[in-house]
């Protein structure tokens, strides 16, 4: 292994491209696994044990709330990661 590259910019090798991946996959299992544990505190904690986790279900809620906003965002911004156009635009 030659430290080269640490001192010298020009020898290093060329980045690797960046892997693809459907974000949308990825978001949607975390909105199902946050609506899980959201279910669980709203069922178990609240009605079963009879008390109000305040913390956890905001924590859940929140949770959730970033997951719609990531999916809105990879929506409106789905053609800039990818890099070409998935979608068909009108032309005017």
């Amino acid at each position: 292994m030659s430290l080269a590259p640490l001192f010298n910019p020009k020898k290093r090798k060329p980045d690797p491209k960046p892997a693809k991946v459907n974000l949308r996959i990825v978001i949607g299992i975390g909105l199902i696994v946050w609506g899980i544990i959201f279910l669980y505190v709203a069922i178990v904690e609240m009605w079963i044990k009879q008390v109000l986790p305040v913390y956890p279900l905001l924590i859940t809620c929140f949770g959730l709330v970033i997951g719609v906003l990531l999916m809105l965002w990879e929506f409106i911004y789905r053609d800039k990661y990818y890099g070409h156009s998935s979608r068909k635009h009108r032309k005017r």
